[in-house]
């Protein structure tokens, strides 16, 4: 059963992240969220980060057609659950706390 309240968009969007992994390294990285609502995302990273722990994310949500700049927002989120994956890559779920659009 569906428990989340806000409509999710399954469509990757580019972002830059950054944060700090479970052995207190700072990191900033390029990713690609796997999908995205005004509530929180989904993404995969290369590093372990705790749950609990605060992110930084800059997200494209549109591409510049060479006419206009290209829309993104800057997001601070909290990690709700951290999965190892087959890739060993981490998928991260993250509740979004407040954004802006840039």
């Amino acid at each position: 059963m569906e428990r989340r309240t806000k409509i999710r968009i399954q469509e990757s969007f580019g972002a830059v992240v950054r944060g700090t992994d479970r052995n207190g390294q700072k990191f900033e990285t390029d990713a690609m969220l796997d999908n995205l609502s005004a509530g929180g995302l989904y993404l995969h990273l290369p590093y372990d980060v705790e749950e609990g722990s605060k992110l930084l994310l800059v997200v494209q949500l549109s591409n510049s057609d060479g006419k206009r700049a290209a829309q993104q927002v800057a997001t601070h989120g909290k990690v709700l659950r951290s999965e190892l994956k087959s890739d060993g890559r981490y998928g991260l779920a993250v509740k979004i706390e407040h954004h802006r659009f840039l």
